[in-house]
């Protein structure tokens, strides 16, 4: 045995011997390497923690995330890391109960072992479709069910991992398990062996239970999602256990509580303390889930959360010392989840960071930490001067609290809106927008005026917006943008998707009145296939050659000047070429009504998707649909029934009846032609 695993060894010896234990287990319970004392440039090469501070009110770990003692699967990141890594931690040193709303854990990190190895946040890396919505549980998907109570047992799955210095603690039922790590609350994490109430040694049992399901169509939470959100059926693929939404807290079922955790008296804290603890099933599987849940126990704030760690190697900045101290709530539907803007600083002053922070709330009030990843984003945030000749489409990214934060320097003061582009869980896609005064040197507005010509260079290239008719209002317009080289007047060869998209396009209207986020029509015939298990990308970005032409669709609800920014990669790079449209008057509708069968069932189409999204149908009968799509721009202009083989222009404006065969029980999808709207008919 070399030295360090004999340290480790000992050390979890000790820490199972009763009475033996330091007066303040939270700043002596590490495993330091007393190499890296007093040469800082070694210890950031060397394993385990490296140093051990203690403040008035934290401990503070450095370490580079790398151990000779390994444990198990827990220990994996949901990225592997190939950098050498300066990690600081900070642990709280008196830790206390939350006394109002319990925060979630950090969608990275949320503790750290004994070792200096930190505790990944295992649950939130990788989704279904890459939608945010069923997130895969990564230790269930990775092991044969040797290991993990709800692994996969398929012959095709090799396991190849282990459970490392826990499989000895995990298997000895003698005596109380050690401490194994401290979340960011400040509390202990142990292994499965403590006290019950009776004072007899026992394995802690999870509370958490897989839920009785067959179709994945609700949370948890109840939160009844929409068809284009629901998750694959439980079958041989998908077994229950396979997304950490397939389980639910039932109380009483087990030891412990929804943070898996609870009161006890242990060895280093014979006066009792709350202490999170590794779950394991009767025969020593890791059961879910695992250490932490999705919330904290203890009180910790925003600020000591965001602190709590950081890899100084990677960057990573300090959190903003700005308070958040300017709400505005975004109005409302009833029965809608409510957007709220917070900024940072009293004012906002031109060419100074600020901090914009948005967090959704359900119709219950309750933080909704997962928006549906579209086109790879959870929140597309425009920012727009009043004049337009200020653009900026940015992304902010989920951090603690369940807000989405993102800094932004305004390059002027004036007034500047706010573009909010997000999916909620059960709703359909939201657009939500907020108008902010900022302060400083203004400048002088310009006015806005129609090009003359859509061909611009930029560079060595050039960009030509080609509309396939007469500019007007309320009609469906195909727009055709080409980007070229201007020395070889080819199509540029090194054009990348962008965003899931090989471009984007956003158009506004002077008065802020109207709001255009047009993406390209793409061919089903070369986008690419969904993915199971993946990073959150969008499942309809489009691969192969570049296009020649990028088409989208547009429908402008009034007549007058539009500012159309398009926007594209080339070579990692994003590029954007503004062009401004002028969209004459609607021409007068000439067509008869379509007469309406009486027993037709309507379907309306509009920027939300379809409404209903599902219907139910009677079996072994024909079915007419009305479905009728409105004035709000959207790129519905065709309904796809991919089972029956059946696909219809819808006109903007108008009712189509699309006649239905005699059908058997089951389930029928229904679709735009892009297939970004999606509804379902329940054939009974």
């Amino acid at each position: 045995m070399t030295n360090a695993n004999w340290k480790i060894g000992a050390l979890l010896f000790l820490l199972l011997i009763p009475g033996v234990r330091a007066q303040e287990p939270v700043a002596n319970v590490w495993v330091v390497n007393e190499r890296a004392a007093g040469n800082e440039r070694l210890a950031r090469v060397l394993p385990e923690v490296q140093s051990v501070k203690l403040t008035e009110r934290f401990v503070e770990l450095h370490s580079g995330g790398v151990s000779l003692h390994y444990f198990g699967m827990l220990q994996s990141p949901a990225d592997h890391v190939e950098r050498i890594r300066q990690l600081r931690f900070r642990i709280p040193r008196q830790p206390e109960p939350a006394t109002g709303a319990r925060a979630s854990v950090r969608p990275d990190v949320v503790g750290v072992f004994i070792n200096g190895v930190p505790i990944y946040n295992q649950f939130e890396a990788t989704s279904f479709r890459g939608q945010n919505l069923w997130h895969f549980d990564p230790l269930a998907m990775n092991d044969d069910g040797t290991l993990v109570a709800a692994g996969r047992p398929r012959a095709l799955l090799e396991h190849s991992g282990s459970l490392g210095v826990l499989q000895n603690l995990i298997a000895d039922a003698s005596q109380h398990s050690p401490i194994i790590g401290y979340a960011f609350d400040g509390n202990p994490i142990y292994g499965p062996w403590t006290y019950g109430i009776d004072g007899k040694l026992r394995r802690m049992r999870s509370g958490y239970r897989l839920r009785q399901l067959k179709r994945r169509t609700h949370l948890p939470d109840g939160t009844a999602l929409t068809p284009a959100q629901f998750g694959p059926d439980v079958n041989e693929e998908f077994p229950l256990g396979t997304f950490v939404e397939d389980y639910e807290f039932v109380a009483g079922v087990g030891d412990l509580d929804p943070f898996n955790g609870r009161f006890a008296k242990t060895p280093e804290y014979p006066a009792g303390t709350y202490a999170y603890f590794l779950t394991t099933d009767a025969t020593g599987r890791l059961a879910f889930p695992y250490l932490l849940a999705h919330q904290y126990y203890g009180q910790v704030s925003a600020e000591d959360l965001a602190e709590a760690f950081r890899d100084f190697a990677a960057g990573n900045p300090a959190s903003s010392a700005i308070p958040l101290c300017h709400e505005i709530v975004a109005p409302i539907r009833p029965n809608e989840s409510v957007l709220a803007l917070k900024t940072g600083g009293a004012a906002m002053q031109a060419g100074q960071p600020t901090r914009l922070s948005f967090q959704l709330r359900s119709p219950r009030g309750v933080p909704v930490r997962f928006l549906e990843y579209v086109h790879e984003k959870p929140l597309h945030l425009l920012i727009v001067s009043e004049d337009l000749a200020e653009f900026a489409h940015v992304h902010p990214e989920l951090t603690v609290g369940d807000r989405y934060e993102i800094t932004h320097t305004f390059a002027h003061g004036g007034r500047y809106h706010l573009y909010a582009d997000f999916t909620p869980p059960g709703e359909p896609q939201r657009i939500v927008s907020f108008t902010l005064q900022v302060e400083g040197r203004n400048r002088a507005a310009q006015s806005l005026t129609a090009d003359t010509e859509l061909t611009k260079l930029q560079n060595s290239l050039r960009l030509t917006l080609t509309p396939k008719q007469q500019l007007r209002a309320g009609e469906d317009l195909e727009l055709t943008f080409t980007i070229r080289d201007t020395v070889t007047n080819k199509p540029v060869a090194n054009l990348e998707p962008f965003l899931g998209a090989w471009a984007h396009f956003v158009l506004i209207d002077p008065q802020h009145q109207s709001f255009i986020h047009a993406h390209p029509l793409e061919d089903a015939d070369n986008t690419k296939p969904a993915q199971i298990n993946q990073v959150h990308v969008h499942g309809a970005e489009t691969f192969g050659p570049p296009p020649e032409e990028i088409r989208t669709l547009v429908s402008f609800p009034r007549a007058g000047l539009y500012k159309l920014w398009a926007q594209f990669q080339l070579n990692g790079e994003t590029v954007i070429q503004p062009f401004v449209l002028s969209v004459s008057e609607a021409l007068p509708k000439t067509q008869a009504g379509v007469q309406i069968p009486a027993d037709a069932i309507p379907i309306n189409v509009g920027a939300s998707g379809f409404a209903p999204a599902q219907l139910k149908l009677e079996a072994n009968r024909p079915i007419k649909l009305a479905i009728t799509r409105n004035q709000q721009p959207n790129c519905a202009n065709r309904i796809v029934l991919p089972s029956l083989g059946i696909s219809r222009d819808l006109p903007l404006g108008e009712t189509v009846i699309v006649e239905l065969p005699a059908m058997k029980s089951g389930e029928l999808s229904l679709t735009c032609g892009m297939g970004m709207y999606k509804g379902l008919l329940v054939v009974q």
